[in-house]
């Protein structure tokens, strides 16, 4: 289910709506430990924020989107009293059924996976950000085995026998990559290289 949210503070971001909601979510009008239905488990949502055309962070708007029944629960408790409310920087957020049905996907991630607090997860998308735009420049490529020497002199262990070595200093460029979130390591190999 998704549900619009508006009333946004400009300067909040997306960590102050999660935390905001999840005091509601996970409180004790909404969240019952005891439930058979979430088998124990505080509920999983996704917040959206609106695109801001001005360059702002959001444009005031958001989407909220959780599992159906959380969320007509959610919009039962928000419209039985006024006291009710979602507070982001000392504005009440103003909640509207947007009858759009989640996507499968985020439907099925939503049932499925565990709640991660907001801030536990903050520090996690910076890495990702950095490791996405760090690119290194690899000035020679070599590929090997680790050998026993016969003679071995004391206190030598093994060597690093080289097979294949390539450099990509003077014939070509080649570049390394992070991909944090799958923990892969890419290689960019482009054939011709031009200073520029």
């Amino acid at each position: 289910m998704e549900i619009e949210l508006k009333g946004i503070d400009f300067d909040a971001n997306i960590y102050d709506i999660y935390e905001a909601v999840e005091l509601v979510l996970h409180g004790p009008d909404l969240y019952d430990p005891k439930d058979r239905e979430n088998k124990g488990r505080k509920p999983n949502f996704e917040v959206v924020l609106g695109e801001s055309p001005a360059g702002r962070i959001h444009n005031g708007t958001a989407i909220l989107r959780v599992p159906d029944r959380v969320g007509k629960r959610l919009l039962r408790w928000y419209w039985n009293s006024p006291k009710h409310k979602i507070i982001v920087y000392d504005w009440p957020l103003r909640l509207f059924d947007s009858f759009h049905e989640v996507p499968p996907d985020v439907a099925y991630r939503l049932e499925k996976a565990l709640y991660i607090n907001p801030r536990k997860e903050q520090p996690r998308k910076k890495i990702e950000g950095v490791a996405r735009q760090v690119r290194l420049r690899i000035a020679k490529i070599q590929f090997g085995v680790w050998y026993m020497p016969p003679d071995p002199l004391p206190k030598q262990g093994r060597a690093f026998s080289i097979e294949y070595e390539r450099d990509y200093l003077s014939q070509s460029a080649a570049y390394i990559s992070l991909v944090y979130e799958d923990s892969v390591i890419c290689i960019d190999v482009s054939a011709t290289f031009a200073w520029t």
